[in-house]
């Protein structure tokens, strides 16, 4: 089912069956603020802190609003001066999809497809939600209108409730991370781990024996399997992203345990560029194009299972 509320004030559409209810801000980026499991009671994103929403506006900064819930990072995270052709295009902090309002959406009666054309660049933008017993599936189109190409990354931008004594899942042959965020314990941006472990440090752990702390690392290599995911012991619940690792061959992690803004958080971040910004991206020889005429066309997964029934 499928259908329209009001959510602090803004309105929203929900989609529900009998196992998940989601509900998605159009206006909003298309923001998803919820993703509840009916069978174990519990919401999996993070929460916005505060009782209302501020409208952004393209360019905004992304830390001046409410960093909550699963937004979707286009065409880079961080923000800069970027080539397009013979021209210098600022790249929005966090993308430009998070501020954008789509007010083009078409509701069926088991899917909502939100829809954008770019104001800074030549790209129309598309997402559809669907529902089925298995999960949430998103399914993305995005198409270079223009007569130029432009380097793009897309990054899975989906902070998670934090709990004590919750654990990370990668793809068995996940074997190094690298440090993407300087001035943690992690050392400098780039220093490289061995996964999982590197000396007292489990990267598959979200605790940390020092907060309050902030963190973000990458699997430094392509992966070889298309998943990553979250598993809360306390609530015996798994959470997992499902994807095509060729479409998204990347993923990294962020977490912050007090450390910004007072939050506690985490978030896994699949990706098709390494890692964040364009100019980090092409010095690293992973920075796609989205050359005239082109589509790029991927879809995602939100799997829930029982502990049990997942490892």
């Amino acid at each position: 089912m499928v259908r329209e509320e009001n959510y602090l004030n803004e309105r929203t559409v929900v989609l529900e069956n009998t196992s998940l209810r989601v509900v998605c801000l159009p206006e909003f980026g298309g923001k998803l603020v919820a993703v509840y499991d009916k069978q174990r009671q519990k919401e999996f994103l993070f929460q916005n802190p505060k009782s209302s929403f501020r409208h952004a506006d393209v360019g905004s900064d992304f830390s001046d609003f409410e960093a909550c819930g699963f937004d979707d990072g286009f065409p880079s995270l961080d923000a800069g001066l970027v080539l397009v052709g013979e021209a210098l295009v600022p790249y929005p902090d966090h993308g430009e999809i998070w501020s954008a309002s789509f007010l083009s959406h078409s509701i069926a009666q088991d899917a909502v497809t939100l829809s954008y054309t770019s104001r800074i660049l030549p790209y129309h933008y598309q997402k559809t939600y669907s529902l089925d017993q298995d999960g949430l599936k998103i399914e993305y189109r995005i198409i270079n209108n223009g007569q130029i190409s432009f380097p793009c990354i897309w990054t899975l931008h989906c902070l998670l409730q934090y709990e004590e004594g919750m654990e990370l899942i990668f793809p068995a042959d996940t074997r190094e991370v690298v440090n993407a965020m300087p001035g943690t314990r992690l050392g400098k941006q780039g220093d490289v781990f061995p996964f999982p472990l590197a000396g007292l440090i489990d990267f598959r752990e979200v605790d940390s024996p020092d907060p309050p702390c902030m963190e973000k690392y990458y699997i430094n290599h392509k992966m070889t399997e298309g998943f990553c995911g979250v598993l809360y012991r306390k609530s015996n619940a798994v959470l997992l992203f499902e994807y095509d690792e060729t479409k998204l061959p990347y993923v990294g992690f962020w977490k912050t345990l007090g450390g910004y803004r007072g939050d506690f958080n985490c978030a896994l971040e699949p990706s098709n560029g390494f890692f964040d910004s364009i100019e980090r991206a092409q010095k690293n020889g992973a920075c796609p194009e989205l050359a005239p005429g082109e589509e790029f066309m991927f879809s995602i997964r939100m799997r829930v299972r029982q502990h049990e029934d997942t490892l």
